[in-house]
């Protein structure tokens, strides 16, 4: 598309424009993420309207990117340092939804000539909704944004038709217009590379804590609740292969050590040229001496192909978890989410192989569910865990432009949401919750939302050796081994504090109105290291504080589970749950040690039936150190170490699934002593 500008970028004696009668756009994206500077949307929308010499020459482009948590002092602020913006766009997500309108409102109370444009996922196709809740708004453009921008652009500075754009929504005549869709791009060489062309500087690449990066686009799956392949069901289209090699050397070479490089392809491995992507990114950091986390959406039918690129990353100690994506086991669950063509079956076996090599798995659960019961939530991550498993459970999130989210499904399944936030500590991560349905009440769903607190806590970290042996040797299930745990939290606890927190969780998601925020700040200070889970934040630093303070808990919980099964009638073997239970506590001696930067050791000493029982079960790695001989296995752990090195879950470490470094500077700057709790 070509466009004359002859009234909106003057030019002087050469031809040039002149610079100061550019006009400013401004790309605008608020990130619920703690240090990132990089949108890899917004660099899309700026390195595609520079490619166009007219819009070069016309328009002076800037980028900010801008934490959710400097509330309305840093919209003021950003505010503050632009001068008369000519067109402000802002990329709209969920969790950034109310912040980015607010910021749109202002921009127009200001400087009501100034076009505002929102675009994103929770905002495309959503045009009545969306300008009555935000009448300021000039212009949606829905789905992909790259070309629709740029002849938006062209179209502003020409006093153009806005009836000539596709893809788009807009004010016209006191009405709400939308334009017939755009094509999808199928080529996407014209979305130009916004790492290859001066869009971001060196210094602000190596200065964002996180780098969001695409090798293709496209889901060829059409769960109900997800808007990537739900609402488009669409053909994977790839990037050039010699463009990711470019790239991938730019962003490697300037990122920081530790950075996040989160490859956002709805499938990573689903494609056979993705295992020499891999290869290049591991032969970049070694050429470049460059430790970074490469994070992914993993392809849902997980292959020998992940299983080949996960162990080249894991062995270049370049990733930490693989996802396996699940987010159900029940058949008639996962036929309502239309997600029966994603296999299931082969779970095991690829958590075997998995465990074999001594890679760390998650696995993706979803609670609340269409179709899903109590019975059924619990069957699922009992499959889990009995794997050897660690499942991560998300609750449910009505997404717009989803099946779920049509009229005539909610009304089918009788949906029961509520507008809340999606993490129940964190204000900001507002979305529309699903709370009931007609397989499941509200009050079973605050109980799955209580159990995932208590088996993240427990299984996964505190007593993980311990529960492995109750439940082998018992024949009782995981997780009733986990409620009982939650029982013991609420009601038998003797840390005032750990009681306080656990009766937070059960009122709060009964009423997220009541979050006893104070409470919270007493335990971990003013804030949240990662403003997320902060409960179980809370839970894991007041557990872990001291040696004495976590050898009293776990004695006190293990001393509930026994005198509960005996009540049940069945027998504990004591003697083995103990010494199960010495690997437990070493496991927070060095995870203590690790997250403080100090040197410990730790010992163990399991009888070889309960030692065997653990490493086959995948809860302690094969590789850990520790003597072979004799009837007793006895070993130390060391700090600082990877926490592969011993049994702690990597989930247990961190909210985030690759690292323990969000609770690094928490756990102990805390006192010993605390007031009362009531």
């Amino acid at each position: 598309m070509t466009s004359t500008i002859d009234t909106h970028a003057a030019a002087d004696a050469g031809g040039q424009p002149a610079p100061d009668r550019r006009r400013s756009v401004q790309l605008v994206e608020f990130t619920a993420m703690q240090g990132v500077r990089y949108s890899v949307t917004l660099g899309y929308l700026k390195a595609t309207a520079m490619a166009d010499p007219a819009l070069d020459a016309a328009c002076d482009f800037r980028i900010s990117v801008r934490e959710q948590s400097g509330g309305e002092q840093a919209t003021k602020e950003l505010l503050d340092t632009w001068d008369e913006p000519f067109v402000v766009a802002l990329t709209v997500f969920f969790w950034n939804r109310a912040q980015s309108l607010e910021l749109a409102r202002q921009v127009k109370e200001r400087w009501p000539d100034c076009r505002v444009v929102v675009g994103g996922n929770d905002v495309s196709y959503q045009q009545e909704p969306l300008f009555a809740e935000a009448p300021w708004l000039d212009v949606l453009v829905h789905g992909e944004g790259e070309l629709r921008f740029r002849d938006l652009l062209h179209t502003f500075l020409t006093d153009g038709d806005l009836a000539a754009v596709p893809g788009i929504s807009y004010w016209s005549d006191g009405a709400v217009v939308t334009n017939l869709d755009a094509d999808r791009i199928t080529d996407l060489e014209q979305v130009v590379s916004p790492i290859l062309t001066p869009v971001y500087s060196d210094e602000e690449i190596t200065g964002s804590s996180m780098i969001v990066y695409e090798t293709n686009r496209g889901c060829p799956y059409g769960c109900a609740f997800c808007y990537w392949g739900g609402a488009t069901n669409s053909k994977v289209r790839r990037f050039d292969l010699e463009r990711i090699f470019a790239e991938l050397d730019r962003l490697i070479r300037l990122m920081p050590v530790d950075a996040t490089l989160f490859i956002a392809d709805a499938n990573f491995g689903i494609l056979a040229r993705d295992r020499e992507i891999a290869e290049r990114i591991v032969e970049l950091c070694e050429r470049y001496d460059k430790r970074l986390i490469i994070s992914t959406n993993w392809a849902k039918n997980s292959n020998d192909r992940i299983v080949e690129i996960a162990s080249m990353l894991h062995a270049a100690d370049l990733t930490g978890a693989i996802t396996l994506s699940a987010q159900s086991f029940d058949a008639d669950v996962l036929k309502i989410a239309n997600r029966a063509n994603i296999r299931t079956n082969h779970y095991r076996r690829l958590l075997s192989r998995f465990r074999e090599l001594d890679i760390p798995t998650y696995t993706d659960l979803i609670w609340g569910l269409p179709g899903e019961t109590f019975a059924t939530y619990l069957d699922g991550i009992e499959e889990v865990l009995s794997a050897g498993g660690s499942p991560v459970i998300y609750p449910l999130l009505l997404l717009n432009n989803t099946d779920y989210s049509r009229e005539a499904f909610k009304d089918e399944q009788q949906l029961k949401t509520r507008w809340m936030p999606a993490d129940i500590t964190n204000p900001e991560l507002v979305a529309d919750v699903v709370i009931g349905h007609s397989a499941m009440t509200t009050e079973e769903w605050v109980r799955g939302m209580e159990f995932r607190v208590s088996m993240t806590l427990f299984q996964k970290i505190l007593l993980r050796c311990a529960l492995r042996v109750l439940h082998s040797t018992t024949g009782v299930r995981m997780v009733e081994l986990c409620q009982q745990l939650w029982t013991f939290m609420l009601e038998h606890c003797a840390d005032p504090f750990m009681r306080a927190v656990a009766r937070d969780v059960s009122a709060v998601y009964r009423d997220p109105s009541v979050l006893d925020v104070a409470l919270l700040k007493t335990i971990i200070g003013s804030q949240a290291v990662v403003p997320e889970e902060v409960h179980y934040q809370a839970l894991l630093c007041r557990a872990v504080r001291t040696e004495r303070a976590t050898a009293d808990l776990l004695d006190a919980a293990v001393d509930h589970l026994c005198a509960w099964l005996a009540g049940s009638g069945h027998e504990v073997d004591r003697a083995l749950v103990d010494s199960a239970l010495t690997l437990d506590i070493a496991a927070t001696t060095i995870l203590r040690a690790s997250l403080r930067g100090d040197i410990a050791e730790a010992e163990f000493a399991v009888p070889r039936r309960g030692w065997d029982l653990l490493v086959e079960s995948g809860d302690v790695p094969s590789g850990l150190d520790a003597s072979n001989q004799g009837t007793i296995v006895r070993g130390t752990v060391w700090a600082p170490s990877r926490w592969v090195d011993f049994p702690i879950s990597v989930y247990a470490l961190s909210i985030w699934h690759g690292t323990g470094r969000p609770l690094h500077d928490l756990l102990f700057a805390l006192p010993d002593r605390l007031p009362d709790a009531a």
